[in-house]
């Protein structure tokens, strides 16, 4: 039965609702919101400059200056600083709330905890997600696919580097990624497909310490292709003439996370439950640009 707070009324707050939410659900849906983002820990991270205060951060963006030859007997020349300022605004404001009624029966239950602290922090993670990749959908080289919607072939993907390389982006320093959606995902794991012999699995490493895969392990991670590390996700969507994948340098865009996830609530004893809101508050912003490409996206036909 759904329970609107207009029915509810004034809520009242008692200490076992106090205990029961910070010892069993707050570590549990942050555990899970970390490791529900793919997105997140592929880019840039300002959170350290937003923790305690502010809305905005504005990101200098250096241009590049070439060198001058210097004659014998003249002045040097100096240049005037040229830098051009990104604002990563701190706007979004994400939340998830339910009620849980008769409370004494879910503290008891260990397991249903855990599974609504999972559904809360994955939910959460989700939305960050979607905003992170929406900024990112928005990176200036574009290319559609040659091979036909959501396959990848050789031509693709050495495309895709040699755009990376001539932008001055080091893609094999450990700081690129590659994101796709589940249906090109198949295909670079179908045999039959030209780009899958360069395709280490996630799980061929064994997941152990100085495997050539020991720096995965994040969500969505698959594998590496031709030593890049290679992320599935369902955020890019599978249908229609979209952005399938992406492979960007790190600093193709932002994020800063102002408020970690918050669990709050309170005792409602007109519906005899608890309230629980777990909300979190950040920002996203692609720094990718026409005059400083740092990623590469494949659209369908």
């Amino acid at each position: 039965m759904a329970i609107t707070g207009g029915m509810l009324g004034a809520a009242h707050t008692t200490s076992t609702a106090d205990d029961f939410v910070p010892e069993l659900w707050s570590d549990g849906i942050y555990r899970y919101f970390e490791r529900g983002t793919v997105f997140k820990n592929l880019i840039e991270d300002y959170s350290s400059l937003v923790k305690s205060f502010g809305d905005t951060v504005n990101i200098p963006q250096i241009d590049f200056d070439a060198s001058s030859d210097k004659a014998i007997n003249t002045l040097v020349t100096y240049d005037a600083t040229a830098t051009t300022v990104t604002q990563l605004a701190i706007d979004k404001h994400k939340y998830n709330a339910m009620l849980f009624e008769d409370i004494l029966q879910i503290q008891s239950n260990a397991d249903l905890v855990a599974k609504y602290s999972q559904m809360f922090g994955e939910a959460l993670a989700r939305a960050l997600d979607a905003d992170i990749w929406g900024e990112l959908d928005g990176l200036n080289v574009s290319v559609a696919l040659g091979s036909g919607d959501d396959n990848l072939s050789d031509g693709d993907f050495q495309a895709a580097l040699a755009s990376l390389g001539e932008n001055d982006i080091p893609y094999m320093d450990g700081q690129c990624a590659m994101v796709v959606n589940p249906t090109m995902m198949a295909d670079i794991l179908d045999p039959a497909a030209g780009v899958s012999r360069g395709f280490w699995r996630a799980d061929a490493g064994g997941g152990s310490a100085g495997s050539i895969l020991a720096t995965g392990g994040s969500k969505g991670f698959m594998g590496k292709l031709f030593g890049i590390d290679v992320y599935m996700s369902n955020t890019i969507s599978s249908s229609g003439s979209v952005c399938c994948g992406a492979i960007f340098h790190k600093s193709a865009a932002v994020c800063a996370v102002q408020q970690g996830v918050r669990v709050q609530s309170e005792y409602s004893i007109d519906a005899l439950g608890t309230k629980v809101v777990a909300d979190t508050i950040y920002g996203a912003k692609l720094i990718d640009s026409s005059s400083n490409k740092r990623g590469y996206r494949w659209v369908n036909n």
